[in-house]
């Protein structure tokens, strides 16, 4: 290897790093208040950089937004397809535990889920990307309602997913349970939810 070929190595491994840095501050305050709630400023004291730092890596924040939800919604997918692979007798149900669990586990990526749900002002170019990823996870999904070849399996797809995401919101900050008893009580729901959907599904 040459010199030059470890030099661009080590810068490309030196704008990876300072990625990833402004991305872990913005996942953290685009948690807590969406997109609408954050300003560039606010990233960049998070990650402890000057906003034109920031400004050489993403174009604004709602790039940032979107690299940092189709990344988490990859990460789901890639979950989703492995119990599509299983020969799990129940398949529903351990869909509803693998989609429950994955959020408790990356809960950062939930509640932007939660907030984009709730506010959904994105760019239309933003909004675009945002709808393709949540359109990979949906034909994941569809996969267990009769294959995912007709109108009612995506509807019950989509009323599944909903349904999941509601029983994350309504109990994830539950007042006076610990974070234990939370994911106890929404992966009991969820299996609950499985149970009912399963009429519709390939099981």
């Amino acid at each position: 290897m040459t010199r030059q070929s470890v030099l661009l190595k080590l810068k490309q491994q030196e704008r990876e790093n300072r990625c990833e840095m402004i991305l872990a501050a913005a996942q953290t305050l685009f948690s807590k208040r969406g997109v609408s709630g954050v300003t560039m400023r606010d990233i960049a004291r998070k990650a402890g950089v000057s906003v034109g730092f920031i400004y050489r890596y993403f174009p604004g924040r709602t790039d940032i937004f979107v690299e940092l939800f189709e990344a988490g919604a990859t990460n789901l997918v890639k979950k989703i397809e492995i119990d599509l692979k299983s020969a799990n007798p129940r398949p529903l149900r351990a869909l509803a535990r693998t989609y429950v669990t994955f959020l408790h586990e990356n809960m950062p990526f939930f509640e932007m889920m939660a907030h984009f749900m709730l506010e959904g002002n994105l760019s239309d170019t933003a909004l675009k990307r945002v709808n393709g990823t949540l359109r990979q996870i949906m034909d994941k999904l569809e996969a267990y309602f009769d294959g995912g070849r007709t109108e009612g399996s995506r509807v019950l797809a989509h009323s599944f997913f909903a349904a999941l995401n509601g029983v994350m919101i309504s109990l994830v900050n539950y007042p006076g349970r610990t974070p234990q008893e939370v994911r106890g009580r929404t992966l009991l729901l969820a299996e609950a939810i499985a149970e009912q959907f399963s009429r519709g599904a390939k099981e």
